[in-house]
């Protein structure tokens, strides 16, 4: 009778015991679901991010949180994950629904990453958020304070703030930390009146001269690792470039000063 009875309480906590045993498992595959789950969205679906500066005012202000699409264009899987030591960006783009279009808003890595003018270098979490002006192929400009590109007829931005910086006078511009504009080795644009600048295609080859040198250096160094110098007569692009500007056309910190934003450093675009 004894030995039956140690024999049933054994049971009963082996039975208990399997019973926890299975629910830690159903926590943890819970768990690994869970996490799959949140970086798989923040992978190939969406992530999040917030606004730090007045560049995209007033569509954006200082602590509006973002929605970045990446089904739209394509999220970005990274092959390599050094990203220490200006490590160059290893990475393929998974099929996206569709090409960014101007007039798009995009959140992509800062193309100067560490912060040397006209060299383009990846830095993991220095994030930029502007509207795209130029696509691959298309020539964009500033006239007089407006934007334009050849391939849109409309508005691109917010023409009442590209109208406030047409309105200021030059005097009071060339006191504006942001009035000189890139190609900062041969000055001949400004923030008011910049371009026609051609953006680049993969595949598209352009003809070099001291001026072309001067605009696409850091794109051609980026892609060969060595600024063009006069022996160099013509160059064919390997990635395709964007250029974008901040809404607030009088203070952000933008293409008008960087240059081009290559294809790979974009996130996404913003819903």
């Amino acid at each position: 009778m004894i030995e039956s009875e140690e024999k049933k309480k054994s049971g009963e906590e082996k039975t208990i015991g399997d019973r926890i045993v299975n629910i830690l498992w159903k926590v943890m595959i819970c768990a690994v679901a869970l996490v799959s789950l949140h970086y798989g969205r923040r992978i190939f679906i969406a992530e999040r991010f917030s606004i730090p500066s007045d560049s995209m005012r007033p569509t954006l202000v200082p602590g509006d949180k973002v929605w970045v699409n990446k089904l739209l264009f394509g999220g970005r899987i990274y092959t390599s994950l050094k990203f220490d030591d200006h490590s160059p960006l290893k990475c393929f783009r998974m099929p996206g629904i569709r090409k960014i279009r101007p007039g798009d808003v995009i959140c992509f890595n800062y193309p100067l990453g560490y912060d040397k003018w006209t060299k383009i270098e990846f830095k993991i979490n220095y994030v930029y958020c502007k509207r795209v002006l130029g696509t691959p192929g298309d020539t964009i400009g500033i006239h007089d304070g407006v934007n334009w590109n050849n391939h849109n007829s409309g508005t691109i931005g917010v023409l009442e703030n590209q109208l406030v910086l047409k309105n200021t006078p030059d005097s009071v511009l060339w006191h504006q930390k942001f009035m000189k504009t890139m190609p900062f080795t041969l000055p001949i644009w400004n923030m008011k009146d910049f371009g026609p600048l051609y953006v680049p295609g993969k595949g598209e080859t352009i003809e070099l001269d001291s001026l072309n040198r001067a605009i696409y250096g850091p794109v051609i160094e980026y892609e060969t690792g060595s600024w063009p110098d006069s022996t160099l007569k013509a160059h064919t692009f390997r990635h395709d470039y964007y250029f974008a500007l901040g809404d607030n056309s009088l203070d952000s910190n933008d293409s008008r000063y960087w240059g081009f934003i290559p294809d790979d450093f974009i996130i996404g675009i913003v819903n």
